[in-house]
């Protein structure tokens, strides 16, 4: 048989996202569903684990196992899908949302929609019902995800059913210029009713208007050796979500029964980079490292705009992160082409009172764009 000499380059494979109700979580993927393109500039085969094993018998009279000691199946298992993307305006609230499966939404501007995502005192986030048995509020949470793999060839797509991200990473890249967002997709159907294979998705996808997310800041602010909001000059930040997230139980396909989201916690880490200089240094009152040595939390305030994010005073792409930090290490690049750098790895906490009760912001997301996150 001749040689194809066929060859296929990356833009030649895409992936879409669908938004799913929770209560169909049970309901396969469909090839007919309009599916939103997500801007990929990397993207892998789905990393499949199933349930398997082999072990060399007692009778075997070899030393290498036989095929026949092989045993494996599609039920029980799970998948995982690796992506990196810019983050653009009307696609960041939803892959919030779903990572933290937190989300309201304020429409009273609409087409201007106020997105607020939070893990506070006030309002603590509260471990989702992710089964069929459940109803997402108007908000859109629980949050879930149908995903198409578009292929080159014909009857290639790939359709995965009911994932949500198991984590998510923003990087706000100075020297690209753009956040900057990577993460994993995790889903427990691996059937061959759910995970289906050979697929032409026939409707023709939606697409994400491009409005790049910047990586500047307006204000941006920390907490210093016991002075408060503290303005720093920035070289590089980022937030890491993890929650953790895998399938429970096995129906009559081996799928899941549910998903078991948040144990035993969801974690939120970083990165903050900024200048040394005579604001954030080493010497009586501005020493950075005295507050890791202490034990001393930290409120991060970062900016996109002029911080008014209410009712009325909605501009598009507006944004304020809030983030109570707790220093893991401290770190100088005194040879840094900008000049000495600190960069401190952070975990997110949630603050408490004198008497050690939860009390204030641990994180908070806010936002601006014209999509609900809802409906779509």
């Amino acid at each position: 048989m001749a040689i194809s000499g066929k060859v296929y380059g990356k833009n030649q494979f895409s992936i879409g996202i669908k938004n799913k109700a929770v209560s169909a979580f049970e309901t396969p993927a469909s090839p007919s569903t309009t599916y939103l393109l997500l801007p990929v500039t990397e993207m892998s085969y789905p990393n499949i684990t199933l349930v398997e094993s082999g072990e060399i018998k007692t009778n075997n009279s070899g030393m290498i196992e036989l095929k026949s000691d092989q045993f494996r199946t599609r039920k029980g298992g799970s998948l995982t899908l690796d992506f990196e993307l810019p983050a653009e305006r009307d696609l960041l609230v939803r892959l919030m949302a779903n990572v933290l499966q937190d989300h309201q939404e304020d429409a009273t501007n609409d087409p201007i929609f106020g997105h607020e995502v939070e893990a506070s005192s006030g309002s603590p986030l509260s471990r989702p019902v992710l089964s069929s048995t459940a109803t997402a509020n108007s908000a859109g949470i629980p949050s879930l995800f149908d995903i198409a793999l578009f292929y080159p060839g014909s009857s290639e797509d790939k359709l995965i059913t009911s994932a949500t991200l198991q984590s998510l990473t923003l990087n706000f890249d100075q020297a690209d210029g753009r956040c900057l967002v990577s993460g994993t997709f995790y889903s427990g159907f691996t059937s061959d009713q759910t995970l289906l294979l050979e697929q032409n998705v026939s409707a023709d996808p939606d697409v994400v208007p491009q409005t790049f997310v910047e990586s500047f800041f307006n204000t941006k602010t920390l907490d210093l050796d016991g002075s408060a909001d503290q303005d720093l000059v920035l070289t590089a930040v980022s937030f890491t979500f993890t929650n953790n997230v895998t399938r429970v139980g096995r129906d009559a396909n081996g799928d899941p029964e549910a998903y078991a989201w948040g144990i035993p916690n969801v974690e939120i880490t970083g990165e903050v980079s900024f200048m040394y200089d005579e604001e954030f240094a080493f010497g009586t009152g501005k020493n950075v490292m005295q507050d890791f040595l202490d034990g001393v939390p930290a409120t991060l305030t970062l900016i996109q705009g002029d911080g008014t994010l209410t009712d009325g005073n909605r501009v598009l792409g507006e944004m304020k992160i809030t983030a109570e930090i707790y220093s893991t290490a401290v770190n100088i690049d005194a040879g840094a082409d900008v000049g000495s750098v600190i960069t401190i790895p952070f975990k997110v906490i949630q603050p408490i009172n004198a008497s050690g009760d939860a009390n204030g912001t641990a994180f908070k997301f806010e936002y601006v764009d014209s999509k609900s996150n809802a409906t779509w």
